[in-house]
């Protein structure tokens, strides 16, 4: 018995040390971008930053509408699959740390922010 009461002890710890599952992320920002097509793929030419959302992370880590996107999480934008793009940006979850470089005014702008939960 004291086995048994020993082992749901280490479970009950186990189990509260471990922590949720992340949810969806969500950075409150939108993008429009534009292609160059090939024969045989689509690759993103410009990714633009067209809004950015009240209180969202993307705000507080001062990203704006008219951004250029150049590197995501270390990543060249430019060139890359549109789909690539897509996929990466789905597959965020709450509490990942999103890394960018972007484009504004001629200057490169690092920007890092915090998804928060959908």
């Amino acid at each position: 018995m004291k086995v048994f009461l020993k082992s749901l002890l280490v479970l009950v710890f186990l189990a509260a040390s471990i922590p949720a599952a992340a949810g969806k992320g969500h950075l409150g920002f939108t993008v429009h971008y534009t292609l160059k097509r090939s024969a045989f793929d689509a690759k993103l030419d410009r990714v633009v930053v067209t809004k950015v959302r009240e209180n969202s992370p993307a705000m507080r880590a001062g990203l704006m509408p008219g951004d250029v996107i150049e590197f995501l999480n270390g990543s060249i934008v430019a060139g890359a699959s549109a789909r690539k793009l897509d996929k990466e940006m789905s597959a965020v979850q709450a509490g990942d740390n999103v890394k960018m470089t972007v484009l504004r005014s001629g200057k490169k702008v690092a920007i890092s922010m915090i998804a928060g939960e959908t």
